[in-house]
């Protein structure tokens, strides 16, 4: 039987309406997404902030059950040029000594996340990240739009939902006091050459600092790891759809923190993954050639009753002057 065209008006209309009855319904308990999602229909295009590019705060942290779970061990800034489609990442060292904002207390830089949640040892109730997000602005120069706060846990479960990633590798990687996460007899060694990488591999590889240069060694293997999750998020882009990574954003829940709402992040990675491996640049404040922006000390330390010597780094020109810092910062973005 064919319906006739007055009924199927009046099922059109009660559709639109219980659409609209449910567009009201979540508008109301979500106003600032449904604001987002109108203005954003209604403009196509993306207005960032400051016009032409955006810069993200990426925090890395070990999570529950694990000794400093909320030190940020990776630190590193993001800025997106989409003008020049190009991606600037800085990664800076955990261990540089500062001074905590609106405060006399001087830290290691990867420890003001933990301050500005002092209150609890929760990952997923570490929401306040004030702390880092204004020193991080104050080293750079750089105004930050975004933050991202990731555990392990959720780095691995990241990894997985893409289906693994590929590094290469050209000297092999060893580390005594990691275990291989798939046989606990064997500590963590990777030869040389090309590796397929699960989450639980992943986290040991982002992990690993046995090396003579230290924390500066892990800051190149994040940045191999954030090369090679390109490369693998590009690929899938073609054959998955809204809903794919809807999937992905919400399987990682309770192990991230961020102010990027899912349809920022969508126009997000639709202007990553048009930017060629060739346009994006690495960059680490070190003190090491060519740059030397760091120098390294040692303040005294308290560990089981004993006053140790704990190791810092400074900027060259002295404890808080970030001149230097900030000229580099402004000198790699220009180019």
């Amino acid at each position: 039987m064919v319906p006739n065209k007055k009924s199927f008006l009046i099922w059109v209309s009660v559709i639109f309406v219980l659409g609209l009855i449910i567009l009201f319904i979540w508008g109301f308990n979500h106003p600032k997404e449904l604001t987002i999602t109108l203005q954003r229909s209604l403009n196509p295009g993306t207005n960032w902030p400051n016009g032409e590019s955006i810069n993200i705060l990426l925090l890395g942290v070990a999570g529950n059950g694990l000794r400093g779970a909320l030190l940020t061990d990776t630190i590193m800034l993001l800025n997106l040029n989409f003008n020049k489609k190009q991606i600037s990442i800085f990664s800076l060292p955990r261990d540089l000594w500062v001074e905590v904002p609106h405060s006399h207390s001087e830290v290691k830089l990867n420890d003001l996340y933990a301050l500005s949640n002092k209150n609890t040892s929760d990952f997923s109730k570490a929401v306040s990240y004030n702390l880092i997000q204004e020193k991080i602005e104050n080293i750079t120069g750089v105004k930050i739009n975004y933050v991202i706060i990731f555990d392990l846990i959720g780095f691995g479960k990241l990894v997985d939902a893409v289906g693994g990633i590929n590094i290469y590798l050209e000297k092999e990687m060893v580390d005594p006091n990691l275990v291989n996460p798939h046989d606990k007899s064997e500590i963590f060694d990777l030869s040389p050459g090309w590796h397929y990488l699960d989450g639980a591999t992943a986290i040991k590889f982002v992990r690993t600092r046995y090396s003579s240069s230290g924390d500066f060694y892990r800051m190149t293997n994040q940045h191999a790891i954030i090369t090679a999750l390109k490369d693998k998020l590009t690929q899938l882009s073609s054959v998955w759809n809204l809903m794919s990574w809807l999937k992905i954003y919400n399987s990682i829940a309770n192990h991230y923190i961020t102010n990027l709402d899912f349809n920022t992040v969508w126009e997000l990675f639709n202007e990553f993954k048009t930017i060629k491996n060739n346009q994006v640049k690495y960059f680490s404040i070190t003190n090491r050639p060519p740059d030397n922006l760091l120098i390294s000390s040692s303040v005294p330390g308290i560990y089981e009753n004993a006053t140790i010597s704990v190791y810092i780094l400074l900027p060259r020109l002295g404890f808080e002057r970030y001149d230097e810092i900030q000229q580099f910062v402004q000198n790699s973005l220009a180019d």
